[in-house]
């Protein structure tokens, strides 16, 4: 039985956060966390990495909006509740001034190829060359016999066929997430800070939870 080893590395990357100078970030309590749009060749991508960011931003201790669910929300609240209003609702749910955006620069699961080798082997040719001396034996006038010695050479070529061997090569292309996240000021559109960063991992959970993780890292000490 033929055995397929597969060597897995991990493997991350992340520029410097850029963080605007002099605001006070511990001020902050509460964070809108708008809908990320799906990475183009994944669909469902953008809810998966906004469940990430929310999870992970809570572990900070930060109050967590989730945009992309408030409209549900709050209909569910004017049905149930007598006398609230929607607007007023949607005030209390969305009156932070901070908002978290992403977007996905990388979006991919792992993947296993098995690619055909296919192995020529021209052949070969052994040429062989053998040198014999005989003697030979004659004799003179006096009757006496005189020894003398022939070369004999002989040429011998061998030839070997070529051949084709197959077989398969098993490659492996691991899970890859890329993510650039900015913290807004809602009320005036600055950029307080963003970060870029990337992860690769043998999963793609794991990959989206370390991307998201080493996105959020740096924010985390902002905040305390």
């Amino acid at each position: 039985m033929r055995r397929v080893f597969v060597f897995i590395f991990l493997f991350s990357c992340t520029d410097k956060p850029v963080v605007k100078p002099d605001f006070d970030f511990t001020s902050i309590e509460t964070i809108v966390i708008y809908p990320t749009p799906d990475f183009r060749t994944f669909s469902g991508s953008g809810t998966i990495i906004n469940k990430s960011i929310v999870y992970h931003l809570m572990k900070m201790g930060i109050n967590i909006v989730e945009r992309e669910t408030t409209p549900a929300l709050i209909k569910e609240a004017s049905l149930s509740q007598t006398g609230i209003t929607q607007n007023e609702i949607d005030v209390k749910m969305t009156s932070s001034d901070f908002a978290l955006l992403c977007t996905l620069t990388e979006f991919k699961d792992h993947q296993v190829f098995v690619v055909p080798i296919t192995t020529r082997d021209k052949g070969s040719s052994v040429k062989t060359v053998e040198t014999i001396d005989e003697p030979i034996v004659t004799k003179d006038q006096s009757g006496n016999e005189i020894v003398h010695y022939e070369t004999t050479i002989t040429e011998t070529t061998s030839t070997k066929k070529g051949s084709l061997t197959e077989r398969e090569s098993v490659e492996y292309v691991s899970s890859r997430v890329g993510m650039t996240v900015q913290l807004l000021n809602a009320s005036n559109g600055d950029v307080l800070w963003t970060n870029t960063y990337w992860y690769s991992s043998i999963s793609l959970t794991n990959a989206v939870n370390e991307c998201v993780y080493g996105a959020l890292k740096p924010l985390k000490k902002l905040l305390e």
